[in-house]
């Protein structure tokens, strides 16, 4: 049966058409060709080759346009892409690139138009990051259109625009105290989904496609395995359960034995491994859904809003400061470099450098005991309330 998006339809004579783009006028509009067969598999076999013999056909260098480099470009990297960078890529040619440069012939694309162009989107409101993301995907189709189609730009040579890296939020402890209290004193699957994630950093996605199975308390461990995603495709978006981030990002993470206390009776409600964490159903959260949630609970709690990432941020951090090598700690976020740990998540808090100058001290080791910052307290406080979590855990089903 034809797929949505795949051009190919019944005709009222019984045949088969399929509908392909052939080429592109000077101006990026799409010229369209048409094949005919008896069967649906014969015309999307005929289509097919007919979109491959497009895609080597020779391209005179100085008539190739950006809309046709990206084209192509997107055609060649369809394999070697996840769907969601797939998604991502047509929607910033669509929204960004191709709107201002796609009629424009590559051999006349220079550096300053598109330096210009970058300008120009964070004067609109775009981030520094996100310009720069344009600019690297447009020099992406640049390199590509040299190498593989024999025609360089002299927009080859554009210098990205470097940016500053936001100063990126953490919760601090009497935060998490609070955020943590307020969700034992009515605890609920998405309050438990928060605690989990300030407990092993994980993604939002990765948390939305967390299933039973996937927690192994005999172990003490989580085994992160998919993710979430919202897809984009064409002018639709469907919810999509996607292998992780990156092969790094498949991992297994242990659990502190406080979370895996709250876990438990949670675990044994759901003998069903395959359900989700969050719905207690087959299907997975919308991870829109859980940030309202997350919302609602840290407005509940007196707490300022942050991003559901600053949870992972958090638990970045601490960890670090309670003396967990980076090594370690890249590999439980799924960081296939550790530099990116170092570079982004690590945040080092004003409370653990006091405690660093404090144990540095050599002169008056006594009397400097006397101002030395008191230890953060934990996550889960030994309390009544603790107690009673456990004992209202074991009422959920």
């Amino acid at each position: 049966m034809p797929k949505r998006g795949e051009n190919i339809y019944k005709r009222k004579d019984g045949r088969w058409e399929g509908r392909y783009i052939r080429g592109r006028s000077p101006s990026g509009r799409a010229e369209y060709g048409y094949v005919y067969a008896g069967s649906y598999r014969e015309c999307r076999a005929k289509r097919q080759k007919c979109l491959d013999a497009c895609r080597e056909a020779p391209v005179a260098a100085s008539s190739l346009t950006l809309n046709q480099a990206a084209e192509r470009f997107l055609a060649d990297k369809q394999d070697d892409l996840k769907r969601s960078t797939l998604a991502r890529y047509t929607y910033v040619l669509k929204h960004y690139i191709l709107p201002v440069f796609g009629a424009v012939l590559l051999s006349q694309l220079t550096a300053n138009q598109i330096s210009e162009f970058l300008r120009r989107l964070q004067k609109n409101g775009l981030s520094g990051k996100s310009a720069r993301d344009v600019g690297v995907l447009l020099k992406s189709i640049l390199r590509y259109s040299a190498k593989k189609l024999d025609c360089p730009s002299p927009g080859m040579t554009v210098e990205l625009p470097a940016y500053r890296r936001k100063q990126i939020d953490i919760f601090y402890p009497d935060e998490i105290q609070r955020l943590a209290q307020m969700i034992m004193d009515e605890p609920t699957t998405t309050g438990i989904g928060i605690l989990l994630t300030l407990n092993t950093g994980l993604r939002l996605g990765e948390l939305c496609a967390l299933q039973y199975k996937d927690i192994d308390l005999r172990n003490g461990v989580v085994h992160v395995r998919k993710t979430v995603q919202r897809i984009r495709s064409g002018d639709r978006t469907s919810l999509m359960v996607l292998p992780p981030k990156s092969d790094s990002a498949r991992r297994t993470i242990p659990l502190p034995g406080d979370m895996a206390a709250l876990l438990q009776k949670l675990v044994q409600s759901h003998p069903n491994g395959e359900n989700y964490l969050l719905t207690g159903k087959n299907v997975p959260m919308e991870p829109r859904t859980m940030q309202y949630q997350y919302r609602a609970l840290l407005k509940a709690a007196g707490i300022p809003y942050r991003n559901f990432h600053t949870l992972r941020h958090t638990y970045a951090s601490r960890c670090v400061e309670r003396g967990i090598d980076v090594k370690s700690l890249s590999e439980m976020l799924g960081h296939a470099d550790v530099r990116t740990t170092l570079q982004v998540y690590v945040h080092s808090s004003l409370e653990h450098k006091m405690r660093v100058i404090q144990s540095i001290c050599f002169l008056a080791p006594a009397l400097a005991a006397e101002f030395a910052p008191s230890p953060s307290p934990s996550v889960f406080p030994e309390t009544l309330q603790y107690q009673q979590l456990l004992a209202a855990l074991s009422q959920m089903g």
